[in-house]
């Protein structure tokens, strides 16, 4: 019997079973709701775990928007309504999961999980890379703002938590394909959102406008203040990369620059 080749994609999972579980778990649940790859082998059992997935032509939404194209609404109104589609997904509770994609570690949502996150970071190895007085006035705002979230929907749904231009493959015009799903969790929409609306210079007003349409048209309308509300939860993931163990210089400053602009943003917005 011949066997005709084809391309596929091996995935080492570096954090281990668990997550290689995860991933699969959720590719699969997927299916037939988003388009990802399909799981053509499972390694997840074993000691370096693996998945191997079927190959998704095209090139990554980065690339082809970086190419100034002259329809970026289209582009955008897809990632809405992917997006959309898999915030279908939903969970009793906001956490991190465990075998078969159950809730093994909850986490609340709103004040308390952010600043349980944040305010230690600001002491650590965050802070001092802040400077003093940037950690004062952070530190000062994120009292102010935590409540805020509080305001966010109770409801927890998959999160992709990667969601961005980078992780979505694009081929003749068509959303084909949302990769890397190893920082999935249970928890509010608004991550994903702020995550694909982080600014990015190829990334045009029309591009985000259409997305935000179409996500709100397939998932419903958001809270009133919620470009605020995703840019202080968005505040999170600037600050862990600040915390991190290695030395980043360009992360770094990238981070700076992004809690400055959030800061900005959410005194004007909010008065």
């Amino acid at each position: 019997m011949k066997v005709e080749p084809f391309n596929a994609v091996l995935r080492l999972y570096a954090r281990g079973q668990s997550t290689c579980r995860m991933e699969r778990d959720i590719l699969r649940t997927l299916e037939d709701l988003v388009p990802v790859a399909k799981v053509l082998l499972d390694g997840s059992e074993n000691a370096q775990s693996f998945l191997v997935l079927s190959w998704i032509n095209g090139e990554t939404l980065d690339h082809t928007l970086n190419q100034q194209i002259r329809d970026p609404e289209k582009l955008g109104s897809q990632a809405g309504e992917v997006l959309a589609n898999i915030h279908q997904m939903e969970f009793p509770e906001a956490g991190f999961f465990g075998q078969d994609l159950k809730i093994e570690k909850p986490f609340p949502l709103g004040k308390e999980s952010f600043l349980s996150f944040v305010m230690p970071a600001l002491d650590g190895r965050a802070g001092t890379r802040l400077g003093a007085d940037r950690t004062d006035y952070l530190r000062q705002f994120s009292l102010w703002a935590a409540p805020l979230l509080d305001q966010m929907p109770k409801r927890a749904c998959l999160v992709h938590s990667d969601f961005n231009p980078p992780n979505l493959m694009v081929f003749h015009g068509k959303l084909v394909g949302v990769l890397d799903w190893e920082f999935s969790h249970a928890g509010t929409p608004l991550t994903d959102i702020a995550n694909m609306l982080r600014h990015r210079p190829y990334q045009t007003p029309e591009f985000n406008d259409a997305f935000i349409a179409t996500y709100e048209a397939k998932a419903g309308t958001l809270p009133p203040i919620w470009q605020s509300l995703s840019r202080i939860l968005d505040l999170m993931a600037q600050i862990e990369m600040l915390d991190a163990p290695e030395d980043r210089p360009g992360v770094f400053k990238w981070a700076i620059e992004r809690i400055d602009d959030t800061v900005r943003f959410v005194e004007k917005d909010l008065g």
